[in-house]
């Protein structure tokens, strides 16, 4: 089995750097500056515990590469690159395994539209990506993974991937139910917009995340969506509470902050709370903290604005929260 990491940014740098490390064959699809970086210095995986320089194959585009029968395709780049993507795909291949290492759960129900095999996969990696060539991982062991078919099932590849994964130092639980899992993880992601635009973090962001949070989930019971805590991931892979080999604190906040640092015009809050947005108006209902929230980060995106533009009370004000 060979490994396509198409979007080879944070998640997809970590993932494919760790598979590699373990003598798995990888192919890193990502933008011209990162490749051109890696084809002349290697790629540097930076990690709790050590710096590795991998060389790997890396290309700027998919018709680089000659598919096989046996590939698979790590979609990683984010929710608002995913129909391009796809689209470019369908062009080379038509008929190759999808698995959707992304946030937010929308990006399993375009894929289908295009591919037939397509799995969900719920990623808890701590990555950072800012400089060309290199991508950190804050965590040792880097992080977990829920993986199922979409939009349920389980079956052979879903559980080779996990295998593989799990030799590269991932923790990995296969499911019959994805999506409930990748509901929960957007719960969570609901903050990065929060860290995103006041350059805040932990206990400083909790009330305006827990707003947005309360949102989501009124309207999530109302629409009879299971969503799976964080506390009964924990249970289902206890290891994931077992100790650190090791842990780096970064500047760098979540993909969202790390999109307006690198200033790229683009930014992922589009499906994550915007995705509640969506709902809220499915159900007749509205949402107004992510929306707000919603609308901040585009226009911090589109002004090309670094992380922090707001402070906390300035935040608070303009969402109407005391």
């Amino acid at each position: 089995m060979r490994v396509i990491i198409y979007g080879a940014g944070g998640i997809g740098g970590v993932v494919g750097g760790h598979l590699a490390r373990a003598g798995h064959d990888v192919v890193l699809v990502g933008r011209p500056g990162h490749v051109q970086a890696i084809k002349e210095h290697g790629f540097r995986l930076v990690t709790p515990t050590e710096t590795h320089i991998l060389r790997l194959s890396a290309v700027t585009s998919l018709d680089q590469i000659d598919f096989g029968p046996d590939d698979v395709i790590f979609l990683c780049m984010k929710g608002q690159g995913t129909e391009e993507a796809l689209r470019t795909l369908k062009e080379i291949t038509s008929d190759v395994p999808i698995f959707c290492l992304q946030n937010g759960v929308g990006n399993e129900e375009t894929a289908t539209r295009y591919f037939p095999r397509v799995y969900g996969v719920m990623v808890r990696i701590g990555a950072v990506y800012l400089t060309a060539g290199e991508v950190t991982v804050r965590r040792d062991p880097p992080g977990w993974l829920v993986i199922g078919c979409y939009p349920r099932g389980t079956d052979e590849l879903a559980e080779a991937v996990a295998a593989k994964l799990r030799t590269a130092g991932f923790m990995v639980l296969v499911t019959p139910d994805v999506m409930p899992y990748k509901w929960g993880k957007l719960m969570n992601n609901l903050a990065n917009a929060v860290g995103a635009i006041t350059d805040a973090r932990g206990s400083d962001v909790t009330a305006i995340t827990r707003a947005a949070q309360q949102e989501l989930q009124d309207l999530l019971a109302q629409a009879g969506i299971r969503w799976v805590t964080a506390e009964e991931v924990a249970h289902e892979l206890p290891e994931i509470a077992m100790p650190l080999r090791g842990r780096l604190d970064t500047e760098a906040q979540s993909s969202t902050w790390q999109s307006l640092a690198r200033r790229t015009g683009t930014i992922e809050t589009e499906f994550l709370n915007g995705e509640v947005v969506r709902l809220a108006k499915k159900l007749g209902r509205q949402a107004p903290v992510n929306e707000k929230l919603l609308s901040i980060c585009l226009e911090m995106s589109a002004n090309r604005d670094l992380p922090g533009k707001y402070t906390l009370s300035q935040l608070r004000q303009l969402l109407g929260l005391k």
